[in-house]
Formats: structure tokens, sequence, C-alpha cells
């Protein structure tokens, strides 16, 4: 009877721990995790710090760092870039840490102003990152304009800006691309790709905008589709992922802008460029028409469309990719 009482006991104490401990349970983000660099996620616990003191969920962490990605990698003292929303003024924040404060207490302001619900509503959340670079000023110009992020709506307010202050420019009309590219969503989803050749056409309703070869004195090494910026890119064949990044200058990728290169083991590598998202990581393992990102116009490009590139080598070895996708 004794040890049966203790068994009883022990049970209630269990089931009171149980319930006071899941009072402390977050909810699990909407937004994809953050493809950042070590120099970034070392301040995690700072921007979870932060975003308790100014009442902000840890559903918009993700973003945060991406955001602390885009705008100094993790490098310097304000790594958030956060001094003029503080001082007016460059330069007057001194650590790291206070940078972190600064920005989510600035990030809060402009929840509040755009009454933004959550992370799940996409279209307000664009317009509270996009006013973290041009100001709250842009909450107010995109409520005025239907109240949703678009690329054109922000490319407007910065030549509006510029005028108005004499300037040659004003923010970063793609801060959002160049945010959002460092936030990598789930890859398990299809592109539908299509095709009887060896490897598949990447994009649903493919129009060849530009064949391989010579092309305005140079050497065009891919094909491009031109298509609506956000349209899925699938990988035209199974293989390991060996790079997803922004092409910098130097690497073998430049003027690419937001690309991936997929070895296929069997002599072959596929180049996706200029996409607007990736969504893939290196070293992970593909499907033939897996999602790997969205069509865009980052890098070295005159408008939205995905240049493809097969090759021989995983540096070079370019070839026609045509016969290899509309085989004859």
């Amino acid at each position: 009877m004794f040890i049966c009482l203790l068994v009883v006991i022990f049970q209630i104490f269990t089931l009171l721990a149980s319930v006071v401990g899941g009072s402390e349970e977050t909810t699990p983000s909407n937004l994809p995790p953050a493809m950042v660099s070590e120099a970034v996620l070392q301040y995690q616990d700072v921007f979870l710090e932060a975003m308790k003191e100014y009442g902000v969920s840890e559903e918009y962490l993700p973003v945060l760092l991406a955001m602390c990605m885009q705008e100094s990698g993790g490098q310097g003292n304000d790594v958030m870039q956060s001094s003029e929303s503080k001082s007016g003024q460059i330069g007057t924040i001194t650590t790291p840490k206070e940078s972190i404060f600064q920005g989510v207490k600035y990030f809060a302001s402009l929840i509040e102003s755009a009454e933004l619900s959550g992370p799940s509503d996409e279209d307000r959340l664009k317009v509270v990152v996009q006013s973290y670079n041009f100001g709250g000023g842009f909450v107010g110009y995109a409520d005025s304009h239907g109240g949703k992020y678009t690329p054109a709506l922000a490319l407007g307010f910065s030549q509006m800006m510029a005028m108005k202050m004499g300037w040659n420019k004003y923010g970063d009309p793609l801060y959002i691309e160049h945010v959002w590219r460092y936030l990598q969503t789930s890859t398990d989803g299809d592109a539908g790709v299509s095709g009887a050749g060896e490897f598949k056409i990447p994009v649903i309703n493919p129009v060849i905008t530009s064949g391989f070869g010579p092309r305005w004195g140079t050497n065009h090494r891919g094909i491009d589709f031109g298509q609506p910026i956000s349209t899925p890119i699938g990988a035209s064949q199974a293989g390991t992922v060996e790079f997803a990044s922004f092409g910098q200058s130097g690497s073998g990728f430049g003027g690419f802008g937001n690309c991936v290169l997929v070895n296929h083991h069997n002599g072959y590598w596929t180049l996706y460029a200029h996409m607007s998202v990736i969504k893939t990581s290196v070293g992970q393992n593909v499907k033939v028409g897996q999602i790997i990102g969205e069509v865009g116009s980052t890098g070295d490009s005159t408008g939205p469309h995905l240049h493809l590139e097969i090759r021989t080598e995983k540096m070079g070895g370019q070839v026609d990719p045509y016969p290899f996708l509309y085989p004859s």
C-alpha cells in the first residue's frame, strides 16, 4: 500500500512538472532557418535576449539573423547597422550587443506600425523588413499603395526619396531579395520539370530567350529561360549540391548572383543562376525536379530569368544544354 501511494505521488508531481514546463515552450517559427555565417550565429542568444526585452516573438529570429547577415555578415561593432535609427547618425554604436538591441527595438516598432500579425503574413513582413532599410516612412507608402510589398513598390519609393533628397540613390530597393537569399525554405516540393531529354527542363512553361553560343560579342555559355520572378526551379537530374550562395567576384561564380551548382556524378554538372531565392544548401542530395530555388534577377542580369548551364567540369567545360533538354 505504501509503495502504491509513493507511485501515485510521483505521477502527480510528474504531471505537474510537465504542465509547468509546457508553459515555457515556444511556438515553432513559420519562417525557414537562416543560412548565415558563424559570425552571425554567435549572436543568436543576444538576439533572443533583445527580442524578449522588446516583446518580439521568437518566430522572427530567422529573418533577424538574415538581416544581420545582409547588414554586416556579423563583422564589426554595429552588426545591425542600427546607429541611424538610434541617433540619426552613423557610427554612434560601439558594441555588437548595443547594435542588436537597438536593431530589434527598431524592428519591434516597425512591426507595430505595420500592424503585422505574424511572420506567416509574408507580404506584410516584407514591408517591415524593407522599412528597416528605407525607414518607417515606407510603411505608410505601402499602405497607400495596396499594403503589400512588391519589388516595383520598393523601387518606386527609392526613386521618389532620392529625388526628394537630391541624392543619386536612396536605400537598397533590392533589400528583400538580399535578405531572403539567406532564408532556406523547404525543398520537398517538385517544380514540375518536364521533357524527354537526358536532363529535364527545370521550369514550367519554358520560354528560351537566349541560346548557347555567340552573343553581344561574347560567348553565352548556357540557355536563358525568361520566367516570372519566384517561378520554382527544379533540379534537371538527381545529384549533390556543391555550391549554393551569392556568386562573389573571384569565387568562380561572379556575376551569377544567387546560384546553385549540382554534381550529377556522371561526368556532368548543372548551374542555375540569377535566382531570387536559394532553396537548398551545399552537401544536400536532390532528386530530379526537386525545388532548389526560384527565378530572379540577381547578379549581372537584365531581367527575371534562369540561366542554365550544363558542364563537363565543376568550374568549366560548358556544353550546349539544348540537345540534352530537347532531344531530336
